[in-house]
C-alpha cells in the first residue's frame, strides 16, 4: 500500500472553527510536508488545519498516589471562618432573610458559608468551600 503525498488542493478531514464540527476541506497552504491551512467545504471558511485526531493523556489516579490532595486556598479560607464556630447555629438561607457581616448561614446547594462582607441595598458576599457567592438577602 502507498501513501499519497498530501498538496494543495486535496481533501482532507478537520475540525472546522466555524462550523463547530469534524467536516471535510480543501487544504489551501502547505509547509513542508505538514498541512498548515485549510477551507472548509460546509462553510467557506479559511483557517489553520485542526487535526481530527486527539491526543491521548494518561489520566493519574489520586488513589495509587501516597501524598493528600491539596486544599485549595479558598478552601482554607472557608475553614478558617468556619472552624470556630458550629454549624447548627447557621440560619438557612432564604432571600428575605435578615443579615450581618459575620454571620453563618446554610445555602441548599452550596452548604455551610459565612458572611463577609454586605452590599447595599440588598446583597452579600459569602464564603463557602467552593468559593465566594454574591446572594440576595436584607440588610440590617
Amino acid at each position: 500500500m502507498t501513501i499519497k503525498q498530501l498538496s494543495a488542493g486535496d481533501h482532507i478531514t478537520s475540525k472546522c472553527t466555524k462550523c463547530k464540527d469534524i467536516t471535510n476541506h480543501t487544504i489551501v497552504a502547505m509547509v513542508g510536508d505538514k498541512v498548515a491551512r485549510v477551507e472548509c467545504n460546509i462553510c467557506g471558511g479559511i483557517h489553520n488545519y485542526r487535526s481530527v485526531f486527539t491526543k491521548t493523556t494518561t489520566i493519574k489516579s489520586r488513589a495509587s498516589s501516597s501524598k493528600p490532595a491539596k486544599t485549595s486556598r479558598v478552601e482554607k479560607e472557608w475553614r478558617n471562618l468556619v472552624n470556630e464556630t458550629d454549624s447548627a447555629d447557621a440560619t438557612p438561607y432564604n432571600i428575605q432573610m435578615t443579615i450581618t457581616n459575620g454571620d453563618l448561614i446554610q445555602h441548599p446547594s452550596f452548604g455551610l458559608g459565612r458572611v463577609i462582607n454586605t452590599i447595599k441595598p440588598n446583597k452579600m458576599e459569602v464564603v463557602f468551600n467552593t468559593g465566594t457567592k454574591l446572594l440576595r438577602c436584607s440588610i440590617k
